[in-house]
This record gives C-alpha cells, structure tokens and sequence, in this order.
C-alpha cells in the first residue's frame, strides 16, 4: 500500500493542536512533536510499504503566473511554521520515507504527480483538504485525520460524492463555478453547490456547459455564466494540479530508518524520541 502525506497539512494540524513552545534554541517545535508522532503512528499502525511526504514550496507558486491573487489570502506559511518544515523533512527522510518539497509547486501538485506512479498499488492520501477528494476512485482513497492521524475517516468514491454532489472527476468544474475561498478562487454570485451540481448531471464539464448555454432552461443561471467564462474556465485550471517534472522515476519503498541520524535530530531539536522506537 502506498501513503502519500500532505506534509502542510499535518504539520499545521499539529501546530494547532499543541500549544506554542520552542526548545532551548528558540526553535518552535509544537508542530514538529506533534508531526513526527503522527508520522510515526501511521507507519506502525498502518504498515504501509511506501510513503511519501510532499510539502508546499514558497511562493511565487507556478499557478501565481495565471493568477496573481490565487491563494493571496492564505498562502505563505507564518514564520514558526516555515522554520519547523526543514527538520519536518530530516525527520521524514530519517524515518526511511521519501520528502518531497519542489519550488513553484503545492503539495497537491507534487501528490496529484506522484499518483501516476503508483502502478498497481492501492492508494492513501492523508489530508484533511478536500481538494484531493477529487483523485478518488477504487485504487485512491483520502484518509482524514479525525483526532491526530489515531483515527481516520476513509473516503471513497460515494463519499466524495456525497460531499460535493458529483463524481470526483467532476470536482474541478463544481469548483469552477461555485470557486473556492480557501484557495481564494472567486466564483460565479449567485449560484451554489447545489445548482453547480445540478448542471453538471446534464452537461458533465464546464467545456460542456458553457458551449450549451442555450441549452440550460433557467435563463437566470445563463444569464450568470455567460459573462464568467473566462473566469470559470481559469478557476478549472487552477483547481486541478500542476504536474511536477521528475528527473526519474520515484521509488517510494519504504527503506529502514536511519536511527544515528533520527537520534541527532531529536537531541537537536528536542522533540521526543518516539521516532526512534522500533
């Protein structure tokens, strides 16, 4: 079974569950502690036989060259946290597992990637953004930490679609139209999820749907997404992920854990030493 992890979002769940401390270097490790024993209980409770972790770069991000306001609300990482993410990747590589952290892309785009070699392996990604529901099928699964990574709710294809009214596939065009504010993706005012949804049962894209507007009954609906096109055409772009050039072909087997190196970092960053259990 192959685990691809959204480092971000662990890291930041982690910070936010743990109050603030730093160790004696002034270094925070409230996300740090929390990440590495998250890390750690998944390989021992899941047995996983390749992992990957693939973290968000700095801005500018590629899609920034098409949208200058995309994520402008919300992206940089905070200064604690942006100081935790390189010992986050030590302890990752530590553990035997592959960090992933490529300039210009988002840890969606270095997953959405890495998903097309996973050959025949079945699949977990562990986040709690809904934006990777949309690479759900049979082999692809989200896992969404609950409480920690201690339980996780799985979600396959019904429940994706339960969530969003449409089949994954059908993610990005839902986005398109209704945008994401989390992603700072403006969407077309005045129609929701549930109307989105409802077009995209009859016209399965947005290409579709805005190529037969003659077709869509409500004349205020086609009123509304006649003049946001354009609009609804780049909020697809930028929904769906950027693929990540690979110099070669990753190998994400899991390899033994480097217990010199992981006792080095715990002594330098003083997070707990759980990592370099058996």
């Amino acid at each position: 079974m192959l685990y691809l992890i959204d480092g971000d979002n662990i890291l930041y769940r982690a910070a936010n569950a743990i109050p603030f401390f730093t160790n004696g270097r002034g270094l925070p490790i409230n996300g740090l502690h929390g990440f590495v024993s998250m890390i750690h209980l998944l390989l021992r409770s899941s047995h996983p036989t390749h992992m990957a972790v693939a973290f968000t770069a700095d801005p500018p991000l590629r899609k920034h060259a098409l949208d200058p306001d995309y994520k402008i609300n919300h992206y940089e990482h905070p200064e604690e946290i942006k100081r935790q993410i390189p010992y986050a990747m030590q302890f990752v590589t530590a553990l035997g597992l592959h960090a992933f952290l490529e300039p210009g892309f988002e840890a969606d785009d270095v997953i959405a990637t890495l998903l097309e070699y996973r050959g025949r392996l079945g699949t977990r990604i562990v986040s709690t953004d809904r934006d990777f529901y949309q690479f759900v099928s049979e082999r692809v699964h989200v896992l969404v930490p609950v409480r920690g990574v201690s339980e996780l709710r799985e979600i396959g294809p019904r429940e994706a679609e339960a969530a969003f009214g449409v089949r994954p596939d059908q993610i990005p065009d839902l986005k398109a139209i209704t945008g994401d504010v989390s992603d700072d993706v403006p969407g077309v005012h005045g129609i929701g999820p549930k109307t989105a949804a409802a077009l995209l049962r009859v016209f399965p894209t947005v290409e579709s749907l805005l190529d037969n507007l003659d077709q869509v009954t409500v004349i205020g609906t086609r009123a509304r997404l006649a003049p946001m096109r354009e609009r609804i055409l780049l909020n697809k772009t930028l929904t769906l992920p950027v693929p990540v050039p690979m110099k070669k072909r990753p190998n994400l087997r899991i390899s033994a854990p480097r217990r010199k190196v992981l006792r080095e970092l715990a002594e330098v960053t003083g997070v707990s030493r759980i990592a370099t259990e058996g």
